[in-house]
């Protein structure tokens, strides 16, 4: 075993929550994950830094806040000039890959040009397409479109495979991203996982109020008015089918995670490659009231982590840590030092048990028409409080004590025993946020 993995293969998947794992909820089917994280680091509380989807892209290859790097919605792209965590590997001598789902400045089936790539130097995708089973169209390099009769979950995984075989024969190391579109709306899962939870009643969180599961998407627009759509007329007002195709969907991710896992073996490179599971945002699926993502509750800001590196003891992680901490954990592993300031951490002192502090998790978002809470707002999690205030007024409007109120029942902002804590962390908070204001790019 060499003394530090020569390859990163990395797997994203969209809207799937941090309690989505076998290994977390037992009655979800993820025997592949949950191989994973017995044999890797399992993170408890890691956070998207902005849980909307293209956000969390730009962080992932910029290393930098969502404020710093300029992606605050769905339809911005990185600036021509950003250094990517693909461009700093690629100087340290690595092969890059993206296969899947980029939506990273804009959307729809059609072929992205280079520029969106975020520094890969191989690719084969889409921007986004909500849509799973029919116009399954994939484009490479040249733009050249592919169509697939298969369910858009099993093309990426067989894809993600096929890439993997062609950077393995290349014989320098590589980073590999496969970014599934799954489980996002949607809920489209193949025949073959569809009745996987048939029978099965699943539980609901504490705080869940009765919500309309059902979201219409725009790319591709779905009918209207919304009885037209068949994915309305089949889980339409029914919580319980909608979950069981959500968890069918997470269970079909898992299938096709075990395909690159198992492929890492037959190729002889497992013990020289690290990998790293997570997602994008989750699903509030009715928790508070609320439904899918841009928020900073746990069902929407807590995402899936889960970190596999030959030579590290497998182990759990209460420390919270957050999406920001990715590129320079890849750094390290890469064995290289960024050219950026870059204000996440490397996970690996974590996992190697050489500390157990970490900054706090810092996340954001902006999008207040696309979210039930109605405002942009600004996060703090530290090992114990998670803190929200408004980002225009800096008003505090949720406080919570994630150790003895896990499920956030009760909101402690504006208790006048919580007062110097809640002073504390938003001043804590500010000064991350000092001289930020919001600006939509155009």
């Amino acid at each position: 075993m060499p003394d530090r993995p020569k390859n990163i293969v990395m797997i994203m998947t969209d809207q799937m929550h941090k309690y989505a794992l076998g290994t977390v909820t037992p009655y979800v089917k993820t025997p592949n994950l949950d191989r994973l994280a017995s044999e890797g680091t399992l993170f408890h509380n890691a956070y998207s830094c902005n849980p909307v989807c293209g956000p969390f892209r730009g962080i992932l290859y910029s290393g930098c806040y969502s404020k710093d790097c300029g992606v605050q919605d769905n339809a911005e792209s990185l600036r021509p000039d950003e250094v990517t965590l693909p461009m700093e590997l690629e100087r340290l001598g690595y092969d890059t890959s993206f296969v899947g789902k980029l939506h990273l400045g804009g959307n729809g089936n059609v072929p992205v040009p280079e520029r969106f790539w975020a520094g890969h130097r191989h690719f084969i995708g889409y921007q986004c397409y909500n849509g799973f089973q029919d116009n399954v169209c994939f484009y490479d390099e040249e733009g050249r479109e592919h169509r697939y009769e298969e369910h858009r979950t099993d093309v990426t995984g067989r894809l993600g495979v096929e890439r993997l075989r062609m950077l393995a024969a290349g014989g320098k190391p590589f980073l590999h991203t496969v970014f599934f579109q799954a489980p996002h709306y949607p809920e489209q899962p193949s025949e073959a996982y569809e009745h996987l939870y048939d029978g099965f009643t699943f539980p609901m969180p504490e705080q869940y109020r009765p919500i309309e599961p059902y979201t219409p998407t725009y790319s591709p627009y779905s009918p209207r008015p919304f009885e037209n759509c068949p994915d309305y007329q089949r889980y339409g007002g029914n919580i319980q089918l909608y979950l069981k195709l959500y968890y069918a969907m997470v269970s079909q991710i898992d299938r096709n995670v075990g395909l690159i896992l198992d492929e890492l073996k037959a190729l002889g490179i497992e013990e020289e490659t690290a990998v790293i599971f997570s997602s994008d945002h989750g699903d509030m699926q009715g928790s508070h009231g609320m439904k899918n993502k841009c928020l900073p509750y746990e069902r929407s800001c807590g995402i899936p982590l889960i970190i596999k590196v030959p030579g590290i003891a497998p182990g759990t992680v209460d420390v919270p840590v957050s999406c920001v901490d990715y590129y320079p954990t890849c750094m390290e592993l890469a064995g290289g030092v960024s050219e950026k300031q870059l204000p996440g951490e490397s996970l690996l002192p974590l996992m190697r048990g050489e500390t157990r502090s970490h900054k706090p998790v810092f996340a954001e978002n902006h999008l207040a028409q696309d979210h039930p809470l109605g405002v942009p707002w600004f996060m703090l999690r530290d090992e114990r409080y998670k803190l929200t205030i408004n980002a225009d007024t800096e008003e505090v409007l949720l406080l919570y004590d994630m150790i003895e109120d896990p499920e956030e029942s009760v909101n402690l902002a504006g208790r006048p025993e919580m007062e110097e804590t809640a002073g504390r962390l938003r001043a804590e908070l500010l000064k991350e946020t000092k001289g930020y204001h919001y600006q939509k790019r155009t």
